[in-house]
């Protein structure tokens, strides 16, 4: 395919496609034929066909590992179970050039200049290396400070050892679907880790690579400055993959990262600690005020700020302006003393001896250098050293990490990095010319060459299905959304009796207020949401902290209607997420009994502006938290009303934190066989643990309400589950499902569903790109319902790539959804048709959303726990603090689980919406 006009492959014959193997998915379900319905359309998929050498290549596999000779890292160095030790990649990585570049010359040094290494434990070569014995010890001495002295430089002793030959056309006939062995597969694993291996060393050179697989690329080309000292650096993706078209593919993305601005510390704290001052304009947890905060000194920095210092800082690569040094330097974290305080023994010159100095004193007598900031912390390093931070110079690629990101760095992020699809494509094609393959020696010496043009491949899209509300009313879906404009909502929920509004908002008076809810109630009863109290207690913010007045909003709901509160309004002068959290927290672990919460915008509220639309989105909401259902997406054709849906996710707490805080695994299922409404299980466990431990037993909780609502159990079970890493797609599903039929067991020893288990996965970087204007919409994205099931899915398994929704900003991402177990004889047609339809089933929208609601609930209320969980910091005793100073709120293990199951006044509602 080296055009977009080359011909499309047919497909292959399905008989090839019915193997099994030990490679990833290839032992589940196989993929039952082809999806044909929906209109066919032609689109380009950011892959880019790779040729492989002539057939029967064989690559030599070698082990390498490299040891420090001296105790001068002993420290730093980590060991495997096998005893050998496991290096930084930076410092591997300038090993072996070195090693490389001191090799002998002859088929040695030959073998390794067109070797593939990956920074690790292995290196890849097409040429064989004459070993005389089984393993070969090389010494090297690194060179990478010219001005430091031959005795004091690092010595190293590599150890290569011979692995396998990999014969590479094994690959070629994993993509094929032929028939082969086990053995042959792990092959193919083996060829594909090669491939791989190779297209990242030029890379290492040109680029920063970054990412634990290594696969994101970045450069210092075109950085956007965003706020709190951060910077987003453009970048791309590259990953070999085996396909289903039968050949072989590099995809290619382009890639956005936050990253720290390099240049002195003390700069960047300065605009870190500005603008995140104490948290926020709303800061703290329940029992602190809302007053604002003034940004904190940089003479002096507070004590409360060090734990999120380190968080953002951990591990941050730095050099020192003090003294003239090559060497590169790793953040451990500050001192709780400053320079004035911070003592040490230096030890006596020349006969003198050793005397106790402060760092201040240190400076002015060995540098003559007179700090100019020395009640400052001092920045620790390495073994027991300290820099202050006025000398430390940041370096570039310092990763902002992931859950330190603000709100504000995120929104900036996004106007960066979310592109329309032609120029999302343009970019990728930028950077395919920017890597030129075809110039790479390395590649030319392998007989690899990879198509300067995307593949072009089928896909179909599918048709929306009808979407119903009350007296069977059906609305047209236009381009993935509807008009709910003079609808009723399809159910009812409960009547709206015991809620009041609590407003955190001087500005925002009473009679506003009165004013938008008589509006919004009435928009409320005429979509079909019963209020049976129109006259809710206002109960304003009154210089007490805010659980108290929380708690005082809860208790006017009561005493006005005599019943537990259905529902609290809590109206915000602006957007706050850290407020946000606190109220969620609050309102639902700190009350009596968790009380379902709204928050509104008060400027909302205090406008004529847009005031329509928004009580319309409102009321979407409101229903589906009083037990209502907003409308109806009937699929009885392939669900009925014996079936049960699951949704799954499993949320892990932030990095860093020791000892491990739990993880939070949360299912959501049906109530009854319509499965418009659902109840979540939530479960803290092993941190760091992606398994659901627990899934047996919630699981039972599931079982036990269907079959109360329905007088039966589901017989059968479709379980959709997000957030799984694609090396756990198969273990996951095998051991999940037998959790889930060890419930139905013990339940009843003859009970036994038929269950269907589907990954939802999002964290891919497959993108597609129109070839056609007739297949774009306004925004460049395909339109809603396309999809694809062939020549880029997997060569055997049952998967392929659904866009649900429409793309409202940058390029849209399908969901990836794979089957790997299915017990209910789905066809590709009927599953994708499912997934299809129950994209637009979502309760609080009237568009289709990307992925299964079901799915999405699940990672809805996993988010919303971590806010229950963790937590930045707090002043009340309620929570622990990690060596990272990271905190997270201590919670038994089924405490939170028996507070929201017990009430089903909470969960048996849409509280998460």
């Amino acid at each position: 395919m080296s055009s977009t006009n080359d011909p499309i492959p047919v497909l292959p014959d399905m008989q090839a496609l019915s193997i099994r193997s030990n490679d990833d998915l290839a032992e589940y379900a196989p993929r039952p034929d082809f999806g044909r319905q929906g209109k066919a359309i032609h689109v380009q998929a950011n892959m880019f066909q790779v040729k492989l050498g002539e057939q029967g290549m064989s690559i030599y596999h070698y082990d390498i590992d490299i040891a420090p000779v001296g105790n001068f890292i002993k420290k730093k160095k980590k060991t495997d179970n096998d005893g050998s030790t496991n290096l930084r990649r930076d410092l591997c990585w300038k090993i072996w050039k070195q090693l490389v570049q001191e090799a002998p010359a002859g088929p040695v040094k030959q073998a390794l200049e067109v070797a593939a290494y990956d920074q690790q434990k292995s290196f890849y070569t097409p040429v064989k290396i004459p070993l005389t014995k089984e393993k070969a010890e090389i010494p090297v001495t690194l060179n990478d400070d010219p001005n430091q002295d031959l005795e004091r430089r690092k010595r190293f002793r590599v150890t290569i050892q011979f692995v396998r030959l990999v014969d590479m056309s094994t690959i070629l006939d994993y993509c094929k679907g032929l028939e082969s062995s086990a053995a042959t597969k792990a092959m193919a694993a083996s060829g594909k880790a090669a491939i791989n291996t190779l297209l990242r060393q030029d890379l290492n050179e040109r680029f920063s690579a970054k990412g634990a697989s290594g696969t994101r690329f970045f450069g210092l080309d075109s950085a956007s400055t965003i706020s709190s000292g951060g910077v987003v650096l453009k970048g791309f993706m590259q990953s070999f993959l085996t396909v289903q078209a039968g050949l072989s593919a590099v995809q290619l993305d382009t890639a956005y990262g936050p990253f720290f601005r390099s240049g002195p510390l003390l700069s960047l704290l300065t605009e870190i600690l500005e603008r995140r001052g104490g948290g926020g304009r709303f800061s703290g947890r329940g029992g602190d005020s809302m007053a604002s905060q003034r940004p904190p000194s940089l003479d002096v920095v507070p004590y409360d700020q060090y734990s999120k210092l380190h968080r953002l800082l951990r591990h941050a690569k730095f050099t020192v302006a003090h003294r003239k040094t090559a060497q590169t330097f790793t953040f451990k974290g500050f001192t709780t003393d400053d320079a004035t305080t911070h003592r040490f023994i230096m030890e006596g010159r020349n006969g003198a001896p050793d005397s106790t100095t402060t760092v201040q004193q240190y400076y002015r007598s060995q540098y003559n250098i007179h700090l100019t900031k020395p009640r400052l912390p001092l920045v620790m390093y390495g073994e027991g050293k300290v820099v202050p931070i006025e000398f430390v110079m940041l370096r570039d690629f310092n990763a902002i990490p992931f859950g330190s990101i603000t709100p504000d760095q995120t929104a900036e992020m996004i106007k960066v990095a979310a592109k329309p699809p032609p120029q999302r494509q343009a970019e990728i094609m930028g950077w395919r010319r920017t890597i030129d393959y075809s110039a790479l020696p390395k590649l030319k010496a392998w007989g690899v060459s990879v198509e300067a043009q995307m593949m072009r491949i089928p896909a179909r899209v599918l048709t929306p299905p009808s979407v119903s509300y009350s007296g069977g009313k059906q609305l047209r879906v236009n381009n993935g959304a509807w008009n709910v404009r003079g609808v009723k909502f399809a159910k009812a929920g409960n009547p709206l009796m015991s809620w009041s509004i609590c407003c955190f908002d001087r500005v925002c008076t009473d009679e506003q207020i009165r004013a938008f809810f008589k509006t919004f109630i009435i928009v409320l009863q005429q979509t079909g949401c019963p209020v049976a109290n129109v006259n809710p207690t206002i109960v304003r913010h009154e210089g007490s902290d805010v659980r108290t007045t929380l708690q005082g909003a809860a208790r006017e709901a009561f005493f006005q209607s005599r019943k537990d509160p259905q529902l609290m309004i809590v109206i915000v002068p602006f957007k706050d997420l850290g407020f946000y959290s606190m109220v969620k927290r609050i309102c639902t672990t700190e009350m009596k009994k968790p009380v379902v919460s709204q928050i509104m915008q008060s400027m909302k509220i205090r406008s004529d502006r847009g005031v329509d639309q928004y009580c319309g989105n409102m009321s979407m909401k409101i229903h589906a938290k009083v037990g209502g259902v907003t409308h109806q997406v009937p699929v009885p054709q392939l669900l009925d009303q014996t079936t049960m849906m699951i949704g799954a996710d499993v949320t892990h707490p932030p990095q860093g934190v020791i000892p491990i805080p739990p993880s939070i695994a949360v299912s959501v299922a049906a109530v009854n066989g319509s499965n418009n409404q659902f109840v979540p299980a939530i479960r803290l466990q092993n941190g760091r643990q992606e398994l659901i431990e627990d899934l047996k037993d919630m699981t039972k909780t599931h079982i036990r309400l269907f079959e109360r609502n329905s007088k039966a159990k589901p017989q059968k079970i479709v379980m959709f589950r997000d957030g799984v890493s694609e090396g756990q797609y198969g273990q996951c599903a095998e051991i999940e499902r037998s959790r889930i039929l060890d419930a139905c067991r013990e339940l009843d020893p003859k009970y036994r569903p038929k269950i269907t288990f589907v990954i939802c996965a999002k964290r891919h970087n497959m993108r597609f790109f129109a070839t056609s204007e007739q297949d774009k919409d306004r925004t460049g994205n395909l339109p809603p319902g396309t999809c694809v099931d062939s020549h880029v899915t997997h060569p055997y398994a049952f998967d392929f790539y659904l866009q649900a929704h429409a793309g409202l900003q940058g390029t849209a991402r399908p969901t990836h959804y794979v089957v790997v177990s299915d017990e209910n004889g789905f066809t590709a047609d009927k599953m994708q048709n499912l997934c299809n339809s129950l994209s637009y089933s979502y309760a609080r929208s009237a568009r289709a959303v990307s992925i299964v609601p079901v799915a999405y609930y699940a990672d809805i209320i996993a988010g919303k726990a971590r806010d229950f969980i963790y937590s930045d910091d707090s002043d009340d005793g309620t929570t622990i603090s990690g060596s990272s100073g990271a905190v997270y709120a201590h919670v038994e293990t089924h405490k939170l689980r028996d507070r929201l199951e017990a009430d089903p006044l909470f969960n048996h509602v849409a509280w998460y919406m």
